[in-house]
């Protein structure tokens, strides 16, 4: 498992974006906080142009805080399933990371590295 940062860090806005690796290994990881109080993980890409979601740091949820909302063009995602309800890839998802929460600790449970997660997703683009 990979530290990615503490539950307190979501207090301010709801959510924390994690930055793993680097060059081809960069993965852009988002944690939020849903309005049921569960705690969730994707990848900080949306899928209509693979931009990352917030426009400034941890700022990822809209201004009436129901839903994530991209950067590039305004699309928004259901925080608990990150199912795009409106915009250009409405009806399409955020990719979802598995994580653990260990005594206020959040990490990255996954058996790949980041640097795979990274790879795989940048390949499965299609432009």
């Amino acid at each position: 498992m990979i530290f990615l940062c503490r539950t307190e860090d979501l207090a301010r806005t709801g959510a924390k974006g994690i930055v793993l690796g680097e060059g081809s290994d960069r993965l852009d990881v988002v944690v939020v906080r849903a309005k049921d109080g569960a705690l969730h993980g994707y990848i900080n890409s949306c899928p209509h142009q693979f931009l990352p979601l917030e426009i400034f740091p941890d700022h990822f949820f809209s201004e009436d805080k129901k839903h994530l909302i991209c950067s590039g063009h305004g699309a928004l995602f259901e925080p608990g399933t990150g199912l795009c309800t409106e915009g250009p890839c409405e009806n399409d998802y955020l990719d979802r990371l598995e994580i653990a929460v260990t005594e206020g600790a959040i990490y990255l449970n996954d058996a790949r590295t980041p640097g795979v997660v990274a790879r795989e997703k940048r390949s499965k683009r299609n432009w």
